[in-house]
């Protein structure tokens, strides 16, 4: 009984990887850190396995129907499915950021802060989001475009982290201005204006 539960799963497992590598090659996965090309490849090794496992457990003629379909074929381990569309998308992202009232605030206070409150709250490490997209489009980074296909969470830093500037406390010896508010929406300051 349990021969014949692990060779059903073996079918169902390989079923699933025909149908996992399918969709992938198609809409593209999520991988942060990994193209496409190289979950597929790695996927087709499932299959190998799973095909592998079948003939192992089963007697010949006995083998499910999708034993005998043609292993999908090795394909360029950089391949990105919908590449155009990660690129428009990515390019939309950064207009938004770069757009973004929060992030335009964090560029030109970043400067003025006192270097140890700006490395607690991360300012440089979000002001990057916009920079390392940027970087990405030039060289043409697919796996780094899309991690920028939603822009909410990115855009949330930016508010969230603005925030936390905002409420900041200056420091001891540093002269507030008081002829500027956080709440300013002049947008053609100079650098100097913004520093305390």
């Amino acid at each position: 009984m349990a021969r014949k539960k692990q060779q059903e799963d073996y079918e169902q497992r390989l079923r699933d990887s025909f149908a996992h590598w399918q969709h992938l090659h198609e809409y593209g996965g999520q991988d942060p850190s990994w193209p496409d090309g190289t979950n597929l490849n790695l996927i087709r090794n499932h299959i190998y396995y799973y095909k592998h496992k079948i003939v192992e457990t089963m007697a010949p003629g006995t083998y499910p129907e999708i034993y005998y379909r043609a292993v999908p074929p090795e394909v360029a381990n950089d391949y990105m499915a919908r590449s155009n569309e990660i690129r428009e998308t990515a390019k939309a992202s950064l207009v938004l950021y770069l757009s973004d009232e929060n992030y335009q605030y964090l560029s030109k206070r970043i400067d003025s802060l006192d270097p140890q409150q700006a490395k607690k709250l991360c300012v440089g490490n979000i002001l990057n989001y916009a920079a390392g997209l940027a970087t990405a489009i030039k060289k043409d980074d697919l796996v780094t475009m899309r991690r920028h296909r939603n822009p909410g969470s990115y855009l949330a830093a930016f508010v969230s982290c603005a925030e936390k500037v905002k409420n900041l406390k200056p420091p001891e010896n540093e002269q507030l201005n008081l002829f500027y508010s956080t709440d300013d929406k002049e947008q053609d300051m100079d650098d100097e204006e913004w520093e305390m």
